[in-house]
This record gives structure tokens, C-alpha cells and sequence, in this order.
């Protein structure tokens, strides 16, 4: 008897020996392959395609493949289901467009397809017409003052535009190539806006883009004269006055003359504030931040009128001014004021 439950013990211990052994685990999982219902290895679609024996359908992958007998995107041909009126790539029926208006629906429903059709001039583009209404983004053009298509800068470069003057980018937001400020100015990338800004305490009225703007005297530069005036969305004002030597000219508002740097400020009561009053404090430093100068043979890619541009900027913060009697005081924080003269 003992020795039979010793065979039954041994025949129980030798069976989960061999069951454990038999367990998954790192070594012996079976691999990715063509029946574990995952997209993975080098399949076309799960299970199919690649190095799988079975190949993909290709009337439902969602891909237009003409050379597989496909007569529009997943249909007609040998293989593929016939194609319906509002998807067989003709404009028929009552359709605008190919594919779209009438019973089909909207036009802009197809701008996104990766097909030509609808309004499109090119896949998924139009370019303007008068008195038509586009459907889809605007096609790129070497023209649109917009950096697109395989353009490297603004209307230049990449595969159809000319060469660029610069290799700088006006889309990554940095200052690089010759732009005056960045992403903009200098000879590829548009304009510096002419920008008035600051942040006056405590009400925290916020300014933006001069509404007057007296340009500068470039005649008398590095000495120029500027004067501009901003206005809040409650109803109060700012106006800047520089006499500036260039470059980096910093003023002292509690010792310079008005005549050279002032700036007023009138809340939205009407009470007037100014840096010429008594008590005035605080730093304004004025620079000509750059110029470029693009000649009349420049490189077509430029796309700026030849001449010479110049970028100045103003910065002041913590300047605190009086009212006249300097018993009220306005401080003005982070501010900066910019502009480019150019021909």
C-alpha cells in the first residue's frame, strides 16, 4: 500500500511539474503573428497584407488605389462594390460639385478626403474667385504673404517658390535670420505691428495698437521724433512723446525734460496724469532694435519693396505719474511700444 502512494505522489508531482513548465512567459510566448487579430509586424491591415499570406481588402481601407481597379475611393471596378452617385467622383445628378451640392450635401464636407473633388482647384484647396464663396482652405500660393505648402519662409522656398533671402522661419517662435522681432520684420517675414501696450495699476486696463501714430522723422535719425496715443476699452487714454537719440537711449522721467520723453495718461474720469508733473518716477529706454536694407536686384522671394527698413521699441514698466496737484499717481507696468519705418 505504501508503495502505491508513492507512485500516486510521483505521477501527481511529475504532471505539475510538466504543467508549470508548459506556462507562457517571456522566453516562450508565441510572437506576433497573422491570426492574433492585432495590427502589428509589417501588416497592411490586421491580420492581412505585409508577410501575411492573406491580403488586405482593398475596397474598404479607405485609400483611392486607381491601380487596383478601383474607379473612386473603395468602389467600382472588378473587385469593389459599384459607386454611388455622391461618391463615384463625377459631377452628376444635381450636384454643384463633384460629389457635393444638390442631394449630395455641402461642398466643404469633402475638403479633408485627401481626394480632388467638390469645388477643389487642387486636393483640398480652392483658390479665390470673385463673387464665390470657397468651401476649402485657400490653396497655396507663392503669393498670399502666408508661410504654406513646402515654403521654408514667407512665399518662398520649398519646392515651387523662389529662393528665400534668409533661411529664417516666421512660424517657430523664435528670433532668428535677420527678423527685427520674432517671427516678423526684417527681409521675409511681414511686418512688426506698430504696438502700443502696458497694464496701468490698480484698475488693470489693458492698451493695444496705436490709434494715433505720428511716424518717425528719419531724416534727423539716430535723433527722431515720435509721438503716439493709445486708448483704453473704458474710455481712457495714453500718449507717448520720444525726442530720441539712437540707439539705446534710456530716460529718467524724474530728471528729463518733457520736451524729450513724456507720457500722459488719462483714466476713463478724464483726470490727466503726466510724467512732466511733479513725483514722477520711473525708466523709459527707447532703441533702434535693427534695420535691413533689401536692394532693388533682391532675389524674388523677398516680396518687400526695395529700400530700407528700420525696427525701433520702447519698454518701461513700474513708471508711477502724477496727476498736477501729485496727489493721485498711475503706475504702468510691463509696457512697450514698437513700429517699423519702412519706405
Amino acid at each position: 500500500m505504501k508503495f502505491k502512494h508513492y507512485l500516486i505522489v510521483f505521477i501527481a508531482a511529475f504532471g505539475l511539474s510538466f504543467f508549470f513548465a508548459s506556462c507562457l512567459n517571456e522566453d516562450n510566448k508565441i510572437p506576433p503573428n497573422c491570426y492574433d487579430g492585432i495590427l502589428n509586424n509589417d501588416e497592411e491591415g490586421i491580420d492581412c497584407g505585409g508577410s501575411c499570406a492573406e491580403p488586405c481588402d482593398h475596397c474598404i481601407n479607405g485609400i483611392y488605389e486607381p491601380n487596383k481597379g478601383e474607379t473612386w475611393l473603395d468602389c467600382g471596378g472588378v473587385d469593389c462594390p459599384p459607386c454611388a452617385q455622391c461618391a463615384n467622383g463625377i459631377k452628376d445628378g444635381d450636384e454643384v460639385g463633384i460629389d457635393c451640392g444638390g442631394s449630395c450635401g455641402g461642398c466643404e464636407m469633402l475638403c479633408g478626403d485627401g481626394l480632388l473633388n467638390g469645388l477643389e482647384d487642387e486636393l483640398d484647396c480652392e483658390y479665390d474667385e470673385d463673387g464665390v464663396e470657397e468651401s476649402c482652405d485657400h490653396c497655396p500660393t507663392c503669393v498670399d504673404e502666408v508661410m504654406n505648402g513646402t515654403e521654408v519662409g514667407i512665399d518662398c522656398g520649398g519646392s515651387g517658390c523662389a529662393p528665400c533671402c534668409t533661411t529664417n522661419n516666421c512660424r517657430n517662435g523664435i528670433m532668428d535670420g535677420n527678423e527685427f522681432w520674432t517671427d516678423c520684420g526684417g527681409s521675409i517675414c511681414p511686418d512688426c505691428k506698430d504696438t502700443l501696450y502696458f497694464k496701468v495699476v490698480p484698475n488693470n486696463s489693458y492698451f493695444f495698437l496705436p490709434a494715433l501714430f505720428t511716424n518717425v522723422d528719419v531724416a534727423n535719425d539716430p535723433v527722431i521724433n515720435v509721438t503716439t496715443t493709445g486708448f483704453t476699452s473704458n474710455g481712457g487714454s495714453i500718449t507717448l512723446t520720444f525726442t530720441a537719440a539712437i540707439p539705446n537711449q534710456q530716460f529718467d522721467l524724474a530728471t528729463i525734460d518733457p520736451a524729450i520723453a513724456n507720457i500722459t495718461y488719462t483714466d476713463e474720469l478724464g483726470t490727466l496724469h503726466s510724467s512732466a508733473f511733479t513725483g514722477a518716477t520711473g525708466k523709459i529706454t527707447f532703441v533702434k532694435k535693427a534695420s535691413v536694407t533689401i536692394p532693388d536686384n533682391a532675389l524674388d522671394g523677398c516680396h518687400k519693396p526695395a529700400g530700407g527698413y528700420t525696427f525701433y521699441r520702447a519698454t518701461f514698466s513700474n513708471v508711477a505719474i502724477k496727476t498736477m496737484d501729485g496727489l493721485t499717481t498711475a503706475t504702468i507696468n510691463d509696457g512697450a511700444f514698437q513700429f517699423t519705418v519702412k519706405p
